[in-house]
């Protein structure tokens, strides 16, 4: 990454932490076997995300959630492989603001659907992505373990810097299925 883009992002992060907008959501603890809808938000590097992020997508849509994800291509010009479904939408550079800011009519879609669970994958501590999930009205948000995380997601997963995305959604889908469940035991 250039200074250029440094600079964006030292712009949008400041942006950010002025505007973060204070209870502007209704919070809720949701178990993986209530939720409903679910968000997904992450950095698409390779195929290989592509491809976890698509199996992902499948587990979820198989417990019957509506999945609605939203990945961050670093670059001007998509992969042949990233190809828009009706569950998957993307934004590069060019839906970039001066300062990094994402834009666009699905982007703002995006943050302002209620979802039950938003789930943040990107391994990388990326304004891009970041954005999005402080922003986004969803009930529940989860996401990577960072001092800076901390007034955005409600769960935070600790992992080390050499866990992949496999290991990293393995362990969401493990913490989402355990956290709450007494509460969903008693009222089936």
């Amino acid at each position: 990454m250039n200074i250029f883009y440094k600079i964006k992002e030292f712009a949008g992060n400041h942006y950010l932490n002025k505007h973060l907008p204070k209870n502007h959501r209704f919070r809720k603890i949701v178990n993986l076997d209530n939720a409903k809808t679910l968000g997904i938000i992450y950095e698409l590097k390779d195929e290989l995300t592509y491809n976890h992020i698509n199996r992902f997508i499948k587990f979820l849509q198989d417990k019957q959630i509506n999945v609605k994800a939203i990945g961050y291509f670093d670059g001007n010009i998509r992969p042949i492989y990233a190809i828009e479904k009706l569950s998957l939408d993307y934004y590069d550079r060019k839906d970039l603001n001066w300062y990094a800011k994402p834009k666009g009519n699905y982007v703002a879609d995006f943050i302002q659907t209620d979802f039950d669970i938003l789930i943040d994958l990107s391994l990388n501590n990326i304004f891009q992505t970041k954005y999005i999930a402080a922003m986004s009205k969803a009930k529940f948000k989860v996401g990577k373990d960072g001092e800076n995380n901390k007034v955005i997601f409600d769960l935070m997963i600790d992992i080390n810097p050499n866990t992949t995305l496999d290991e990293f959604i393995t362990l969401i889908i493990h913490y989402l299925s355990i956290i709450n469940k007494k509460d969903n035991e008693e009222s089936t």
